[in-house]
């Protein structure tokens, strides 16, 4: 049986861990709108680091390697010589989750659009097709993957319907 003070103790720990926000202010969701995301993105970029791999495609019989980051977008990598992989570049699609490739395209989405990139020449990707509104929308799509890598806590606005959460302030 537990002393009174020994309770006590144990109750005031429980309700610091109910304050934990106030403590530690939660981190400010980063929002763009569904206007300014189809007007820039998808966007090919110099390569960069491999955070957080989740999807790799194989494709031209393994000499170009295409590696997802949920959210982020696609590392392509010359995989011609199988010893010392290349990056060559990043495809930035917020929102991206899936890929397909055939006959030369790649087929992505982006929160609720499916794209279709020309990847025939991988040093000079090209959208070649945009249908928007095709899959629906997971407002927490990646607010959870967000609070995965980061452990914190958010201010997510339930209420906002016109932008996609890219990111924390």
């Amino acid at each position: 049986m537990l002393k009174r003070g020994s309770a006590i103790f144990i109750i005031a720990i429980m309700i610091s861990g109910c304050d934990y926000k106030y403590k530690n202010p939660c981190k400010k969701v980063k929002y763009i709108s569904a206007k300014e995301l189809r007007a820039n993105y998808p966007k090919v970029s110099a390569p960069r680091e491999i955070e957080k791999a989740a999807k790799i495609y194989n494709y031209k019989d393994g000499d170009i390697l295409l590696i997802n980051e949920r959210n982020k977008g696609i590392h392509v990598i010359d995989n011609r010589v199988h010893e010392t992989p290349v990056n060559v570049s990043f495809i930035e699609i917020p929102g991206n989750i899936d890929m397909a490739v055939k006959g030369g395209y790649l087929y992505v989405d982006s929160f609720t659009d499916l794209i279709v990139l020309d990847i025939r020449d991988v040093h000079h990707i090209k959208t070649v097709y945009r249908k928007e509104e095709v899959f629906p929308y997971d407002q927490m799509q990646a607010v959870n993957d967000l609070r995965k890598d980061n452990g914190a806590c958010y201010d997510y606005d339930y209420g906002k319907k016109d932008a996609f959460v890219i990111g924390f302030e």
